[in-house]
């Protein structure tokens, strides 16, 4: 019996050593999580001996420890099948399959929102924009990208409670309205549509191209512009989320990708890549306009068709926005769009500005 045990607990430390041997022999992880990894701290900077090199080092080993994919990803799985929850701090898993994103919990629940000084705040700011823009000729009209729990609160885990409390997004929305500030009411426009198909991914916090195209269309009718019909798609089933490799990082989790017709009438200064550029620039000789959209990530989906629709398109990806290159890029249209768990961010850039 003795010597079980001493080859069990042989056993054990030689796995938790092999992580650690790969690491520092070189083997890298390949990165799915849509996140910066921690970098190795330097022990000496310019400024002398790094005294936060001890905590720095822990999170680049906690991030980069060599097979840690594969080993969250076991762990992980065991706590969904056993416990039937997540214990991580990004995602939140859901009924039917569905994951969700932890940031946006708040808004789910109801709690922590932005008071009505603070909308008040956001809406006195883009109405200032929308009266500034006006003065030039250049159409604007701002846009929340609603968090896939206000669209499909009903895969959420039973055990959140929200509670009855008015959302930022429908705040806002209502106080923009009232200055007559154009608004694209994305959230209304997904609710309708989510009984007919699906709209937002199963394991990514963002809509669908098919999400996109409805979201686009009613843009279009905003400024005039070219609209497509949203159901004129073929399927694959190739893309895994940002969610998934949250939570499954070693796994890939096939989901539908819908496919529009190709937007090829299009230029672009250089290939498209978000990940690595803020700014994206394309034109394209079939469509007149000069749009400028200031955008996070829900905004990567409309741009092909953006491209297409209008005769020169600058996206921009930077917050806070910077709308002093405006004046080079001299817009005919301008449109913010801002995710839903960021409108606080929007109220401190509002607030930094005086407002």
């Amino acid at each position: 019996m003795k010597k079980f045990h001493v080859i069990f607990v042989a056993v054990v430390l030689a796995l938790c050593l092999v992580p650690s041997v790969l690491m520092f022999c070189g083997y890298k992880n390949a990165n799915r999580e849509n996140r910066v990894l921690a970098k190795m701290p330097k022990l000496v900077t310019e400024d002398g001996l790094n005294s936060d090199f001890a905590s720095q080092f822990d999170k680049y080993v906690e991030d980069n420890f060599a097979l840690r994919e594969y080993i969250v990803t076991g762990f992980n799985a065991a706590d969904v099948a056993l416990l039937g929850d997540f214990n991580g701090t990004n995602a939140v898993i859901g009924k039917k399959n569905h994951i969700f994103y932890a940031e946006t919990l708040d808004d789910y629940l109801g709690i922590n929102g932005l008071t009505e000084d603070e909308i008040q705040s956001i809406a006195n700011y883009l109405a200032d924009l929308w009266r500034g823009f006006a003065e030039k000729g250049v159409d604007f009209a701002f846009m929340t990208a609603p968090n896939k729990a206000t669209i499909y609160p009903e895969y959420m885990p039973k055990r959140l409670a929200p509670t009855d409390a008015d959302r930022n997004i429908d705040l806002l929305t209502g106080a923009l309205r009232q200055k007559g500030v154009p608004v694209i009411d994305a959230k209304s426009i997904l609710l309708r549509a989510k009984d007919t198909r699906t709209v937002y991914y199963e394991h990514d916090s963002h809509w669908n191209n098919y999400g996109a195209m409805l979201v686009y269309n009613d843009i279009a009718r905003e400024f005039g512009l070219e609209q497509y019909d949203a159901d004129a798609y073929t399927v694959e089933f190739d893309r895994t989320g940002d969610l998934h490799n949250f939570v499954y990082p070693s796994t890939v989790h096939p989901e539908e990708r819908i496919i529009y017709p190709e937007f090829h009438a299009y230029t672009s200064k250089k290939p498209i890549n978000f990940d690595r550029d803020k700014i994206v620039e394309t034109s394209c000789a079939d469509a007149s306009c000069t749009m400028a959209v200031y955008h996070d990530s829900f905004g990567r989906s409309l741009q092909p068709i953006l491209s297409q629709s209008v005769g020169t398109l600058y996206m921009n990806s930077y917050f806070p926005y910077d709308l002093t290159v405006l004046d080079k890029v001299e817009p005919d249209a301008v449109l913010i769009e801002l995710v839903e768990r960021n409108l606080d961010l929007l109220y401190q850039h509002a607030s930094s500005l005086g407002y």
